[in-house]
């Protein structure tokens, strides 16, 4: 078979999977339950956001203000709006606690410096004040599925925050609550991803992806366990991502979807395993395809053929948005990110760089690799681990969206 011969394969098997997911795209509008019920919380626990200028200033130690100015403007961040930003956040922090205060509902305040479970265990609300990183940081420690959650986004401006309310809100916290009260609000049932991990050195040390951020839950790690079975105390709402520490090193994992018998050894740059809800984050990211990629394939499938730059945007957006699925959608999707396909390591007959699944076993076969929650919480998992990943019922996120 000549390379010119290959490369066609190559792009029919592309083309075939672009209209694939252009015909069985699973996007719809999602199951939510409906609650005509007033809902005034006892007890609230804001999650709020740690600031560029928060982390910065912790970062730099014991300095006066003006020679810390000195060292942010030295590195050449924008030192203005780094303040600006984080005073936005305390703003709307403030009105948030204005508002229940004036409710007369009891509240503490969080963050992911001071974050603990047993606050979470507290509160029958969580309310995450920042952008999608800080809902995140709340959602993975919410266990069960009958605590509910909102976000409100802080910098609307600024952040797009997707799992936030709208951005209407972010200006007038007080209406918020007389919805609540309204029963103008309903549950989105958002799937999550449980973790169980086996073999040898599964109570091994804990990283962050946040320097000097607390990590709830591990103090359950800082112990010895005789176990080489541990369910991770973390639920993730977007993605799991499993690949070596340094990104330019190859990613040898060995998989196994659903109840098959075997595993298949596959070469990448990591393996993301995404919700619904994170299939419109790092997941489309990955697996997203440009106009200028579109136009080259369909250059070499039909070179007599010429497509408007519209109908190729079209054709673009069109894909993209197919990748994106209900969050409580029960399956997860993973993608396989940069697979190393070659004569000697061809893509196996049993398995696609992308497809969904409902239960994924990973085996490592990497040195020094890391299993990430939310981008945030990561766990070792180097040669011999193994990782299951499966999603349940009772494992939802109740969000609360408002009804206007």
């Amino acid at each position: 078979m000549t390379v010119l011969d290959n490369f066609r394969r190559q792009v029919g098997r592309i083309l075939l999977s672009l209209h694939s997911s252009l015909n069985t795209s699973r996007l719809s509008t999602h199951v939510v339950i409906r609650n005509h019920a007033s809902f005034i919380p006892k007890r609230v626990l804001i999650v709020s956001k740690v600031s560029r200028y928060q982390f910065e200033r912790i970062r730099e130690g014991d300095i006066s203000d003006d020679e810390f100015k000195k060292r942010v403007l030295e590195r050449g961040t924008n030192y203005d709006k780094m303040l600006a930003g984080h005073r936005k956040n305390k703003r709307v922090e403030k009105q948030v606690i204005d508002t229940l205060n004036r409710n007369k509902i009891d509240y503490k305040v969080t963050n992911r410096l001071t974050i603990d479970k047993p606050y979470f265990d507290w509160a029958d609300l969580v309310i995450a004040i920042g952008g999608d990183g800080t809902f995140l940081l709340g959602a993975n420690q919410i266990f069960g599925n009958e605590k509910p959650i909102f976000g409100v986004n802080s910098d609307p401006d600024a952040s797009e925050g997707y799992l936030m309310l709208e951005k209407q809100y972010s200006r007038d916290i007080p209406r918020i609550f007389e919805l609540l009260k309204a029963g103008s609000y309903e549950y989105v049932m958002r799937t999550r991803i449980r973790v169980t991990l086996r073999g040898e050195g599964v109570w091994g040390p804990l990283f962050h992806m946040h320097e000097k951020a607390r990590i709830p839950g591990q103090e359950e790690f800082t112990v010895h366990k005789n176990s080489d079975e541990r369910r991770l105390p973390w639920l993730a709402l977007n993605e799991v991502f499993i690949g070596e520490s340094l990104s330019a090193r190859t990613s040898s994992l060995e998989m196994k979807i659903d109840d098959r018998k075997d595993f298949n050894k596959v070469k990448c740059s990591g393996l993301c395993v995404s919700t619904g809800t994170g299939s419109s984050s790092w997941y489309k990211a990955i697996n997203s395809v440009t106009s200028q990629m579109v136009s080259d394939l369909l250059r070499v499938a039909e070179p007599d053929k010429t497509l408007s730059d519209e109908q190729v945007d079209r054709i673009c957006n069109t894909f993209n948005d197919s990748l994106q699925f209900s969050p409580d959608d029960s399956r997860m999707s993973y993608a396989i990110r940069d697979i190393i396909l070659n004569d000697i390591w061809p893509l196996p007959k049993t398995i696609s760089p992308r497809a969904y699944c409902n239960s994924l076993t990973i085996r490592s076969q990497c040195y020094d690799a890391g299993l990430v929650f939310d981008g945030g919480i990561g766990v070792p998992f180097n040669v011999g681990t193994v990782a299951i990943l499966e999603t349940h019922p009772e494992d939802r996120l109740r969000t609360i969206e408002l009804m206007n």
